[in-house]
């Protein structure tokens, strides 16, 4: 469910690396109020990627955790694409 629009909201991607298990993350997140899984990337079974809306303390939090447990998974800011040249 999208959320209101909030200033302290970012979003971001987490990714995982060598088919780390991205859908227990997602589980995880979907039960978060403070998370908006906006889409995922990959097969609808085994998503690799996945765009969250999120602040970026709670962000940063994730991220600092992960790498304390080792996890395969890579937290960050979803860039805009743009035109080359």
């Amino acid at each position: 469910m999208p959320q209101q629009e909030r200033p302290d909201m970012a979003k971001y991607l987490i990714s995982a690396k060598d088919d780390a298990p991205l859908n227990d993350v997602l589980a995880t997140l979907a039960g978060d109020p403070d998370v908006d899984v906006v889409d995922t990337i990959g097969p609808r079974d085994e998503p690799h990627t996945a765009v969250v809306e999120v602040s970026a303390d709670k962000a940063q939090a994730w991220t600092r955790r992960l790498l304390a447990e080792n996890q395969q998974l890579i937290i960050e800011p979803d860039q805009p694409l743009s035109p080359l040249g």
